[in-house]
């Protein structure tokens, strides 16, 4: 099945220029604007139905899954971008919900007839040059959390693709070796360095465990798998055998406001112009990675609140009982320096 993967955030950005137009549109009979989908060149854009201008910029086709059509050229896929659905909704109201909680792709399912869908990652190994990378905190079993980035709107068969400093690489294969030293009767994951020149060379293996009693099993190293740095200067860790996720940034103590002051006091997050209408102050993170909740009040009446930043974590709150609360996480991620590893293997 052919799909079509577009970056959600530039084309909510062009159906919002295309909504606002719209609206702007003093004529007596405004054209009602729509989303065109071209399913030959693989690209979508918004225009009023059946009029070529003015139209938004063309949004390209991130990825493309499936062989391409054949047959005869099928004409534009068409739908309304502001007109209700049967639910009350428009697709601009979809597209900014999703948004909203952190999808990153408008996916066109190309089957009869096209649907469209939103995502929140898509899966590869080997995410394109044109990825965004950011910086965050992550972890993988037991180990970590570490200072890296991680690619925008990607996955690895469910965990984060992540990339990390050379530090940071040193740092997670000592702790692997520290690790199988601690449980010698387990298999280990270990990471092998060899350096040469200014450059480093990363092998990913597995190492078996040691049994408990009787001869020990004769060695042997499956799975290896060299890596070298991109050409920023990161080294993608991206294994079935390190399943990275994200992990809770260390955070400053919180600050709380007195009981019962409800004046909002600017802390982490400060007025913006954007859909949410905030910025964060810490990574400076804006629009829909900044998520906002309210919940009804413990305190048995009104309600409470709670805003969060989904790049570093910091967050703040308001809670009838105790006012304000605010945790701003240590951004960027650092690591202390840790002393060179040369090789790292399992004795």
């Amino acid at each position: 099945m052919r799909k079509l993967w577009f970056d959600l955030r530039q084309s909510l950005q062009q159906a919002e220029e295309t909504a606002a137009d719209h609206r702007g549109d003093r004529t007596s009979a405004p054209l009602e604007p729509w989303l065109v989908l071209d399913v030959r060149t693989a690209h979508l854009w918004f225009t009023p139905v059946d009029a070529p201008r003015p139209r938004s910029v063309a949004v390209a086709a991130t990825h493309i899954d499936g062989p391409p059509p054949v047959g005869e050229p099928s004409p534009p896929y068409r739908q309304p971008l502001t007109e209700p659905h049967p639910a009350c909704d428009t697709t601009l109201d979809r597209l900014r919900a999703a948004a909203g909680q952190g999808h990153r792709w408008l996916v066109a399912d190309l089957s009869t007839p096209p649907r469209l869908h939103t995502a929140a990652a898509y899966d590869t190994s080997t995410p394109p040059t044109t990825a965004v990378w950011t910086p965050a905190w992550l972890a993988s079993g037991d180990l970590g959390p570490y200072p890296g980035q991680t690619a925008h709107g990607y996955q690895h068969h469910g965990s984060a693709v992540a990339r990390f400093t050379r530090a940071t690489v040193q740092r997670i294969a000592a702790d692997a070796n520290a690790r199988a030293l601690r449980f010698p009767e387990r298999d280990a994951d270990l990471l092998v360095l060899r350096h040469h020149g200014s450059g480093m060379e990363m092998f990913v293996l597995r190492a078996p465990g040691a049994p408990t009693g009787g001869p020990a099993p004769e060695p042997f190293v499956g799975g290896v798998r060299q890596l070298a740095a991109d050409p920023d200067g990161w080294y993608q860790l991206t294994d079935d055998r390190f399943p990275w996720r994200q992990a809770t940034p260390p955070t400053l103590p919180p600050s709380r406001s007195r009981p019962g002051l409800h004046q909002r006091e600017p802390d982490v997050f400060e007025p913006h112009d954007g859909p949410t209408g905030s910025r964060c102050t810490v990574c400076g993170a804006t629009g829909y990675d900044i998520a906002y909740q309210e919940l009804p009040s413990m305190a048995g009446f009104g309600t409470d609140a709670a805003m969060s930043c989904r790049i570093c974590g910091s967050s703040e709150s308001f809670a009838k009982e105790i006012g304000w609360s605010s945790r701003r996480a240590i951004w960027p991620p650092v690591l202390p320096p840790t002393g060179p590893v040369e090789e790292v293997t399992r004795p």
